[in-house]
């Protein structure tokens, strides 16, 4: 096996690993937390990386973990939905800079904040599979699941938004037609 470089991973795959802890967590603050302590982790355990799947796989498998112990921790799905500003002071110094709320703003109004209320393996491998374009053999070695688990998780992961959407609103066209289109025929 090759000699890994840090900060050549890091540079060339800090970007994937934020986006999906944004995806994942919902806001900037705690997805920029996410994502450096996954990078901090892989650079401490660099050792235990034995080379069975590609390196930003294995990232994703840290990322996921750390996502999962989060919520754990915190007990609940909302505390990642919550913002600094919702209890914040007229103070602004204090305030949040105006892209990040327009970040989150727009992350609440997407099709995300749905899949942000499915079961985590659910949640899990879409994003995986739709944010991250990754393929089924590499969510699979990602999560430590069969590729079978992966398209069931998918399957039913959609299945869920899309009862979920339709019981709570006559969801925009653009919306509907992403999660009518599912999954293409092929593993791409």
């Amino acid at each position: 096996m090759a000699e890994i470089k840090i900060e050549e991973t890091i540079d060339e795959h800090f970007d994937r690993i934020y986006r999906a802890a944004l995806i994942l967590s919902g806001n900037p603050w705690d997805a920029d937390d996410l994502a450096q302590e996954t990078f901090m982790i892989f650079s401490s355990q660099i050792d235990r990386f034995e080379g069975r799947s590609t390196v930003y796989t294995y990232l994703y498998g840290i990322l996921l973990n750390l996502d999962r112990r989060e919520r754990r921790k915190f007990g609940t799905r909302n505390r990642k939905l919550r913002v600094v500003w919702e209890n914040e002071t007229q103070n602004p110094h204090l305030s949040p800079a105006a892209e990040a709320k327009l970040e989150v703003d727009e992350w609440k109004k997407s099709l995300w904040s749905w899949v942000e209320k499915l079961p985590n393996g659910q949640r899990q491998v879409l994003v995986l599979r739709f944010a991250e374009q990754l393929r089924y053999d590499e969510i699979a070695e990602s999560l430590s699941i069969p590729v079978g688990t992966v398209k069931s998780r998918i399957f039913h992961g959609l299945a869920t938004l899309r009862s979920m959407l339709d019981n709570r609103f006559d969801v925009q066209e653009g919306l509907r037609d992403f999660i009518s289109r599912g999954l293409p025929n092929s593993q791409a």
